[in-house]
């Protein structure tokens, strides 16, 4: 982000006050992004219900999906979701026969 201030500061300002509006260059759509993460998580809950599955994510991808899916604006993602550590483990219950989502553990670090 540093490097992208110091090459265009005004994209870069703009990417910071909204970043689905404004996202930053040459990465996917956050909205695209969103739609397929949430999409994947809702076809994987179907396929095993009840069941608990593994899955991994980048971590923008991750803060996208937890918005979609909790009902928090997208653009909002890098303020609500600030920082999730690498290899932790957050929760989620999906019910695929309501679409319901809710958080059950965030950004859990899983070593020392």
């Amino acid at each position: 982000l540093a490097e992208f201030a110091a090459e265009d500061p005004a994209h870069a300002a703009a990417y910071r006050a909204d970043p689905v509006a404004h996202p930053f260059p040459g990465a996917e759509d956050p909205t695209a992004a969103a739609e397929r993460g949430t999409a994947a998580l809702r076809r994987i809950a179907a396929a095993h219900p009840g069941g608990r599955v593994l899955v991994v994510a980048h971590n923008s991808l991750l803060r996208l999906v937890l918005c979609r899916l909790l009902g928090i604006p997208l653009a909002d993602y890098r303020r609500v979701f600030p920082k999730l550590r690498n290899a932790a483990v957050t929760e989620l219950r999906l019910d695929p026969e309501t679409g319901t989502a809710g958080l059950l553990s965030l950004n859990v670090p899983t070593g020392p």
